[in-house]
């Protein structure tokens, strides 16, 4: 680029006819060169050299809640407002932020009687495992992930270590006091990234 505008100026000084195009020219030449340089600069200034992209459990402000069993998801939204870190949608596009429930389909089970397979009717107090996932809704990536386990609560039992993904036991809870646990999970891990991001 420098060649170009030093021929440029070449052409200008030796009295050539393109003086009027070459200072034109060489106008287009110094600010394309200047907004490239700034454009660059405060790429540099936005985000500082080596450091990861923040996570969307920090940055993200609009969140969507899939529809769950037991309405659970209800439950969910009325806690994120309680909390008041997302703004809660019933419009799943164009949302930072999406939670999503993973419930396994269960293979039908048969018993015989009379020698007619009829199927075998489950438990109704037994709970199905499910997953509970917040994903970027952009990405689709995973950001947080609670596997709700088919245990007994132990009431003892230290809270778990905030982190992308934990295991809950879930037996015998009710969809509001699901709903509370895990907003009060995911406000501890969410707190712990905007700490290690301040660091």
């Amino acid at each position: 680029m420098a060649s170009t505008s030093g021929a440029i100026l070449n052409q200008c000084r030796n009295g050539s006819t393109y003086s009027n195009q070459a200072g034109a020219a060489l106008v287009l030449l110094v600010l394309t060169v200047a907004g490239v340089r700034g454009a660059k600069g405060q790429q540099a200034e936005a985000q500082p050299a080596g450091s990861p992209p923040a996570n969307r459990l920090v940055t993200g402000r609009l969140i969507y809640v899939s529809p769950m069993p037991n309405q659970l998801d209800k439950w969910l939204q009325s806690d994120l407002e309680q909390w008041g870190k997302y703004r809660v949608t019933s419009n799943s596009e164009g949302v930072d932020l999406e939670i999503r429930a993973i419930v396994p389909e269960k293979e039908p089970r048969y018993k015989e009687r009379h020698g007619v397979p009829l199927p075998r009717q489950e438990s109704k107090d037994k709970p199905q495992e499910t997953e509970i996932d917040i994903v970027d809704w952009t990405s689709g990536a995973r950001l947080w992930t609670v596997t709700l386990l088919d245990k007994k609560v132990d009431h003892n039992a230290p809270p778990p270590t905030p982190g992308p993904s934990l295991e809950l036991h879930a037996r015998g809870m009710t969809p509001d006091q699901l709903a509370l646990k895990l907003i009060a999970e995911l406000r501890r891990y969410v707190e712990q990234l905007q700490g290690s991001a301040a660091n």
